[in-house]
């Protein structure tokens, strides 16, 4: 019986020395992966123009949804979507649509649809890059270079570049 008390302290001793190793090695993996890369603005229009039908039929489906503020993958507001009067078969075809396009998120403001595509970091000190469709924002600096260089620095920005008539492309920063 004792023999068995000193090799199971013997492991449980092993596995802490272990566990102390791998849990900084892993939060440093963690911090210092970049993870998915930022794409450019060329990339994004690439994208665009790759995707633009399925862009115009979700910004449609919410032309006739006008209730439904927001939606993720897995999230919507309102919480309930039958609450907008949009039933989940709605719901999944709006998801399948993003799906495709891939889109992270969508969200309705009073004069534009906003198609969020790369989210980097977190809500606060992250940034987004996105596609919007409608009129530019009275809040962004509107630009005509590289989204990213002209946000270099500048970690609270909300820039936006005409891609076409009533395209936008867009990166925020909190």
């Amino acid at each position: 019986m004792k023999r068995r008390s000193i090799a199971v302290f013997a492991g449980l001793a092993l596995l802490a020395i272990a566990g102390a190793f791998a849990v900084p090695v892993m939060m440093t993996a963690a911090i210092v992966d970049p993870g998915q890369t930022t794409p450019t603005d060329q990339a994004m229009i690439a994208h665009w123009e790759k995707h633009r039908k399925t862009l115009d039929q979700i910004t449609e489906m919410l032309r006739s949804d006008p209730a439904l503020n927001r939606l993720g993958m897995n999230w919507s507001d309102p919480d309930d979507p039958t609450r907008a009067h949009v039933p989940p078969e709605r719901i999944a075809d709006y998801r399948d649509l993003m799906r495709e396009a891939s889109i992270i998120s969508v969200s309705r403001g009073h004069r534009s649809v906003q198609f969020l595509f790369h989210s980097s970091g977190l809500s606060v000190g992250g940034f987004g890059k996105s596609f919007v469709r409608g009129e530019a924002s009275r809040h962004a600096e509107v630009i005509d270079g590289d989204l990213d260089a002209a946000a270099a620095d500048r970690p609270k920005v909300l820039l936006q570049r005409p891609i076409d008539d009533g395209w936008w492309l867009q990166r925020d920063g909190s």
